[in-house]
């Protein structure tokens, strides 16, 4: 996760804009402080895509961090998010270990909306970018 103090998500926001698909976590529940967005586009990737390794999710950080790909098994279970990075994402992300871990302080219905949004956006695009999901 962004920070090492990062460690329950009081909000959740999972939307769709013009350009994109959006889950995002953060530390409070207004949005400020540490955060954690997932991303993916709304039409396939394209050659250019393919060719940059553009063509999956991304993930951005408050740290101003944007990487594509990366997560290796994502988990949602008892009001917990889990994701095991792969170790170029954890570099960039500044996670001391590949795992994070988020407790989910959000109403049932709205982890339901993250399950959805995370499955969404981590099955886009790039078959060997698609991480395991367990409970999603």
């Amino acid at each position: 996760m962004p920070s090492p103090d990062f460690t329950t998500a009081a909000m959740v926001t999972v939307e769709e804009n013009r350009d994109a698909f959006t889950v995002g976590l953060a530390e409070d529940e207004a949005g400020a402080g540490a955060y954690l967005i997932l991303q993916c586009a709304l039409t396939p990737p394209t050659d250019q895509d393919t060719a940059t390794g553009m063509n999956t999710y991304c993930l951005m950080d408050d740290q101003g961090v944007v990487h594509y790909g990366g997560v290796r098994r994502a988990e949602i279970a008892e009001a917990t998010v889990r994701f095991r990075f792969d170790e170029e994402a954890a570099d960039e992300l500044g996670v001391q270990t590949p795992d994070g871990e988020l407790a989910l302080s959000v109403p049932a219905d709205v982890t339901e909306r993250l399950a959805e949004g995370l499955r969404r956006i981590l099955t886009y695009g790039d078959p060997e970018q698609q991480p395991e999901l367990v409970g999603i």
